[in-house]
C-alpha cells in the first residue's frame, strides 16, 4: 500500500508539472508573440505586451512606421513626410453630438452625414482620410478651428506619410508592400531603392499615440493621449542620395506641360556621373501600383533602340581602328545602295567630310563607315564606352549588405542579339543605332560623361552616404570608374568626339539650341520601331552643357512618338539645359570642374 501511495503521489506531481510548463508557456506566447501580432485594420494596436493589469485597457494608434527615411543630397526629406491629421476616437455608448458633428464636417472636407457615419461605426481610433485614402493634411488655420471645438474625442495629431500622394517619375524609388505571410501593418520594400536597401531601411520600432478606453472599449476621461517614440538615437538609418529635389521636381512639372507620354530624362554630374536627377514616364503613385500596368519600372534603366546616338560609337569604332580620319570625304546621294538603307535627307548631302556627317547624322556616311569594322570592334567600342552592361554604381560589404547596388532592374543594353556577327547588313543597320542595338537613358547619359573624361568609363551613383538618426555618417559610398575588359578609348578619340557635338547643334542637326542660356553640345537620334504593329519612333538627344567648363550631362528619351513629329527630345533637352542654368543649386561648387575633353583621374580603383 505505502508503494502504491508513493507512486500515486509522483504521478500527480509530474501531471501538475506538466500543467505549469505549460501554463508558462501559454504566457510566454500572450506576452511576446500574441501581443506583437494583434494589430487590427486602421493601423490601431491592442497592447497586450508588457502589462496584464491593462488588457482592453490600452490601445495605439500608429503614427510612423519607424521606416528608414530617404533623403536627396542637401538633406531634403524624399520620404516621410510629417503632416498634421484627425483622429477621431469611438463614441462608444455615447449618442453624437450633432452640433459637434455639423461644425466639424466642414474642417474634415466631408458632409456631416458622412462623418457621422464613420464615427458611429467606429469600434478603433480612426485617421480621418480624404477620398483618395490618404490622411487629411490640416492646415495651421484648420488645426486651430478643431482644436478651439474641444471636441473630446477628436484629436490632431503628428502622422508620417511615406511618400507625397501626387503621380511622379521617381520609379528609383520604388514603392512598398505588405506581405501575405507577413505581419499585419509590416511593409517592405518592392522595387527600387526600397527593395534594394530594405535592410537598411526596415523599421526599429515605431512611433503610437496611446489612449486608455474602458472594458467596453469607451476612452477614459480625464486620460491624456500619450506619444510613445523608439528611444534608439541612431536608428532608423537615413539614406542620403545624390537626387536634387528641386530639379527633380522642375524636370518633373517640365515633362507634363510639355505632355511627354513615355520616356526618360537622366542627368548626371558631369564630374562625378553623380544622378542630379532621374525622371521616367508615365509617372506612378507608390500608394496605388498595380504590378501588370507597368508604370512603376524605371524607363530610365530600360534599354531602347538608340537611332543616331548610336553613331558616336561607329565613330570611336573607326576612329580607333584606324580606318578613317575626322576630314575624309564621303558622298550622300540619298540611297546607300545597299540592304534598303537610306538617308533621312531623301536628296543627300552631297559630298560631305566624317565630321560634317556626325554633325548632320548621315546614314550614308555611317554605313559606310561600318563595311570597314567587324562586329567584334563595333561590341568592343561600345562596352569601351560603358554600354552592353550594367554601368550602375555597385560594392561589396557595405553597410552589412554582401552586394549593394543602386539601380532596381538596370538592363544591360546591347549591340548584337547574340554574339558579334560581320554580315554587312546587320553591321550596316547597327552602325545608326538600328537592328537588335539597345542602351539605356542612364547608358546614354554616362556616356556623355565618358567623354568628358576622357575615355574613362564612370559609375553612376544614386547614394552618397549612410546616415543614422542623429545625422552622423555610419558609411560613405566612394565614387569609383568602371573600366572595360576590353579597355578604353583614348583621350584624342574623345575630345574628336566633343568637338563633333559641339558641331551638331553649331551646325547640324541640333542648330534649334544655339539660343540656351548655356551653351550646350550633343547628338540627336531617331529609332524605327514597331509597337503593336504601328509605326512608332524613339526620340533622343544627349549632350553636356555649358561647353566651356560642363557641369552636366543629360539624356531625354522620348518613346513611342508618332514618327510624323519632330524631334521632341531636342527641344526638351534645351529646355533641361535652361532650367539647370537657372537653378540655385548650379551655383554651389560642384567638387571638380571638366574641360570639355579633359582627362581626368577615376575617383577610385576600377572593380
Amino acid at each position: 500500500m505505502k508503494r502504491l501511495h508513493m507512486r500515486r503521489l509522483k504521478q500527480t506531481a509530474v501531471f501538475l508539472t506538466i500543467v505549469f510548463i505549460i501554463l508558462i508557456l501559454r504566457l510566454g506566447w500572450i506576452q511576446f508573440i500574441a501581443g506583437h501580432q494583434s494589430v487590427p485594420a486602421g493601423g490601431v494596436v491592442s497592447r497586450t505586451l508588457n502589462d496584464t493589469a491593462k488588457l482592453q485597457q490600452e490601445e495605439a494608434v500608429l503614427l510612423d512606421p519607424g521606416r528608414g527615411q530617404v533623403l536627396d543630397r542637401f538633406g531634403q526629406k524624399l520620404t516621410g513626410r510629417e503632416l498634421q491629421t484627425v483622429v477621431l476616437f469611438p463614441l462608444g455608448s455615447r449618442k453624437p453630438d450633432l452640433q459637434e458633428v455639423q461644425k466639424l464636417a466642414p474642417l474634415l472636407h466631408t458632409n456631416p452625414q458622412h462623418l457621422l457615419e464613420v464615427w458611429t461605426r467606429a469600434i478603433h481610433p480612426v485617421i480621418w482620410r480624404e477620398e483618395s485614402g490618404m490622411p487629411l493634411q490640416l492646415e495651421p488655420a484648420s488645426i486651430s478651428k478643431v482644436r478651439q471645438l474641444q471636441l473630446d474625442r477628436v484629436e490632431v495629431l503628428p502622422f508620417v506619410q511615406r511618400y507625397d500622394p501626387v503621380p511622379s517619375g521617381r520609379q528609383w524609388l520604388g514603392y512598398l508592400y505588405e506581405p501575405a505571410n507577413g505581419r499585419y501593418g509590416v511593409r517592405t520594400g518592392a522595387a527600387g531603392m526600397e527593395k534594394l536597401l530594405e535592410p537598411l531601411l526596415k523599421s526599429s520600432g515605431g512611433t503610437y499615440a496611446l489612449h486608455y478606453v474602458s472594458a467596453q472599449r469607451e476612452r477614459l476621461q480625464g486620460q491624456p493621449t500619450q506619444i510613445v517614440r523608439p528611444d534608439n538615437p541612431f536608428y532608423p538609418l537615413q539614406i542620403q542620395t545624390t537626387i536634387d529635389l528641386g530639379i527633380q521636381k522642375r524636370i518633373e512639372q517640365l515633362t507634363e506641360k510639355e505632355g511627354l507620354q513615355e520616356g526618360a530624362i537622366v542627368v548626371l554630374d558631369a564630374a562625378t556621373a553623380d544622378v542630379v536627377a532621374m525622371v521616367s514616364r508615365p509617372f506612378y503613385r507608390p500608394y496605388q501600383v498595380e504590378p501588370a500596368r507597368g508604370d512603376w519600372e524605371n524607363a530610365a534603366v530600360k534599354a531602347y533602340a538608340p537611332g543616331s546616338i548610336y553613331k558616336i560609337v561607329t565613330a570611336a569604332a573607326a576612329l580607333e581602328a584606324g580606318v578613317t580620319r575626322p576630314q575624309e570625304q564621303f558622298e550622300c546621294k540619298g540611297e546607300f545602295g545597299k540592304y534598303g538603307l537610306s538617308c533621312w535627307k531623301k536628296e543627300g548631302h552631297g559630298i560631305i567630310s566624317l565630321e560634317e556627317g556626325f554633325a548632320e547624322s548621315c546614314n550614308v556616311v555611317f554605313a559606310g563607315l561600318s563595311e570597314r569594322l567587324s562586329g567584334r570592334q563595333l561590341e568592343e567600342a561600345a562596352e569601351s564606352l560603358g554600354l552592353n552592361r550594367q554601368v550602375g554604381w555597385k560594392g561589396s560589404e557595405i553597410s552589412g549588405l554582401h552586394v549593394m547596388s543602386h539601380f532596381d532592374h538596370e538592363e544591360k543594353g546591347r549591340t548584337f542579339e547574340g554574339e558579334p556577327v560581320d554580315d554587312g547588313g546587320i553591321l550596316a543597320q547597327s552602325s545608326i543605332g538600328q537592328r537588335d542595338t539597345a542602351m539605356t537613358p542612364l547608358q546614354a547619359a554616362n556616356l556623355v560623361v565618358t567623354l568628358l573624361h576622357g575615355g574613362q568609363i564612370q559609375a553612376p551613383r544614386l547614394v552618397e552616404r549612410i546616415l543614422y538618426k542623429d545625422g552622423s555618417t555610419m558609411e560613405k559610398l566612394p565614387r569609383h570608374g568602371y573600366p572595360s575588359p576590353h579597355g578604353r578609348i583614348s583621350p584624342s578619340t574623345a575630345q574628336t568626339i566633343l568637338g563633333w557635338m559641339n558641331k551638331v547643334v553649331s551646325e547640324g542637326t541640333g542648330r534649334s539650341l544655339q539660343h540656351t542660356r548655356w551653351k550646350v553640345a550633343g547628338k540627336s537620334g531617331t529609332a524605327q520601331v514597331q509597337q503593336k504593329g504601328r509605326s512608332r519612333t524613339n526620340q533622343w538627344f544627349i549632350g553636356y552643357g555649358p561647353v566651356e567648363a560642363p557641369r552636366y550631362a543629360a539624356a531625354v528619351l522620348v518613346h513611342n512618338a508618332d514618327p510624323d513629329t519632330v524631334n521632341q527630345a531636342t527641344a526638351l533637352f534645351g529646355q533641361v539645359m535652361d532650367l539647370l542654368a537657372s537653378s540655385p543649386s548650379s551655383s554651389v561648387p560642384l567638387d571638380r570642374k571638366v574641360s570639355s575633353g579633359t582627362r581626368l583621374s577615376s575617383a577610385a580603383g576600377p572593380r
